[in-house]
């Protein structure tokens, strides 16, 4: 079975980061990328990840907004916020929201890694 991740970033240079990261995983692993939270829903609608990497400010709002209703669309799938903006205001709405996860991205970026190769043992 294939681990499906969706990497929701703004920064191109983020999800090639991101992408470089996790594509050493040992195991099946399928790596789609989104820049804006209105192509994050149209990836999740066309193919339901096994987990989906928020960033918290996308130039068409905020992820936020976005995370209950994903769930709703996909309820088993799993959900990291990976933010510059991690105060505890929004790690909190985040998991309130619905979220798995939430990481800052200055000092827990390879905290990422560690949950997606946990999902992969998993697969």
């Amino acid at each position: 079975m294939t681990l499906k991740l969706i990497i929701v970033d703004d920064s191109e240079l983020i999800r090639t980061r991101l992408i470089g990261l996790l594509e050493g995983i040992k195991g099946a692993i399928s790596i789609d990328t989104a820049d804006t939270l209105v192509h994050a829903w149209e990836s999740v609608r066309r193919v339901v990840p096994t987990l989906i990497t928020l960033d918290l400010h996308l130039s068409d709002g905020n992820a936020i907004q976005i995370i209950n209703p994903l769930k709703q669309l996909a309820p088993a799938m799993q959900i990291a916020v990976l933010t510059n903006d991690s105060s505890e205001f929004n790690r909190n709405k985040c998991m309130q929201a619905g979220a798995d996860w939430f990481f800052d991205k200055s000092t827990e970026f390879e905290a990422v890694l560690e949950v997606v190769q946990g999902l992969a043992a998993l697969k």
